[in-house]
Order: structure tokens, then C-alpha cells, then sequence
């Protein structure tokens, strides 16, 4: 790595940047997404996947309305997904009891299957 700063030799050029101004506006918040931008590159990074999964839901919290919206989805999903399952069980858990019972009631009497 070259520590030495290189040598300005070029006096036209160097004349020409000190003159140089710009005269139009930055944007709102510049200054703060460049030293974002700043600490995301400086940050460890994840394994691919964690670190797009993690850049999508921190884009997607800065829209409140977008994140309850897929909030409410992913809940409404989570839970009839469970129901679902629930229900499954327990038509399993009752058709299994029923032949229990009807064996404690007669021994002799052997499951069809």
C-alpha cells in the first residue's frame, strides 16, 4: 500500500480545481445516507442470504403502512396454516380414541383395517 501522497505537479490543473465550485444543491439527508452507506460497508458482512433478507425488511420497516400489510399477511398465513394442521391432529387424535374405546369395551373385537 502507497502511504506517499502523489505529486501535484500539473499547476494548470491544480489552478482549475480550486477554482471549481458547485453551486446546485444536495439532496435532503445526504450527508447522513453517505455515513449509512459508510457504516454498512465498514460492517461485517452476513452470508449472502442473511444480508439480502436483512436490506429487504430494513427497506421494507422504513414504509410503516407496507410492513403492518405483510405483518398482517404473514400472521393471517401462520395462522390458518396452524388450524389446519390442528384440525388434522385432531380428527387423527378422535379416530384413535374411538377404536380405543370401542376395545376397552369389547376386548374381543378386532380393529378392521
Amino acid at each position: 500500500m502507497n502511504t506517499k501522497e502523489p505529486a501535484h505537479d500539473d499547476k494548470a490543473l491544480h489552478q482549475l480545481l480550486q477554482q471549481w465550485r458547485a453551486d446546485s444543491p444536495l439532496p435532503p439527508h445526504f450527508q447522513e445516507g453517505v455515513w449509512r452507506r459508510i457504516e454498512r460497508f465498514k460492517a461485517p458482512t452476513a452470508p449472502l442470504i442473511w444480508g439480502f433478507l436483512a436490506d429487504w425488511i430494513g427497506r421494507l420497516l422504513r414504509r410503516p403502512a407496507l410492513a403492518v400489510s405483510y405483518l398482517a399477511i404473514l400472521l393471517a398465513v401462520g395462522a390458518t396454516t396452524g388450524w389446519t394442521q390442528a384440525r388434522q391432529e385432531t380428527a387423527r387424535v378422535k379416530g384413535e380414541l374411538g377404536e380405543r374405546y370401542l376395545r376397552i369395551l369389547d376386548p374381543y373385537q378386532a380393529p378392521r383395517q
